[in-house]
């Protein structure tokens, strides 16, 4: 069986990805990039907290937090389960 000689898909779009690419701003240093990604997190949690207490109306404080973990705690899981599916996705496709 012998390899297809077509253009992989990434990179028949690859001119799409860097006129994407032009318009997005990133950090000047890796000062700048981690106060982005502490400011993105800090409202990612808000956003959470408050989905989580307007599903839950009558929880405690307490309630929510331990909510909010749990959800965190399955998020963790899936990204571990899914990192662990790209690894052996890629091992068949690329050989290692």
């Amino acid at each position: 069986m012998s390899k297809s000689k077509q253009v992989p898909l990434w990179l028949q779009r690859l001119r799409l990805v860097k006129s994407e690419l032009k318009s997005v701003r990133f950090p000047r240093t890796a000062e700048e990039g981690f106060r982005q990604v502490a400011a993105l997190s800090t409202a990612s949690l808000r956003i959470l907290e408050e989905d989580v207490r307007s599903a839950m109306p009558r929880a405690t404080e307490k309630q929510v937090r331990v909510a909010v973990r749990g959800l965190l705690a399955r998020i963790s899981r899936a990204e571990a389960q899914h990192t662990n599916f790209w690894q052996e996705e890629r091992a068949r496709h690329f050989g290692s």
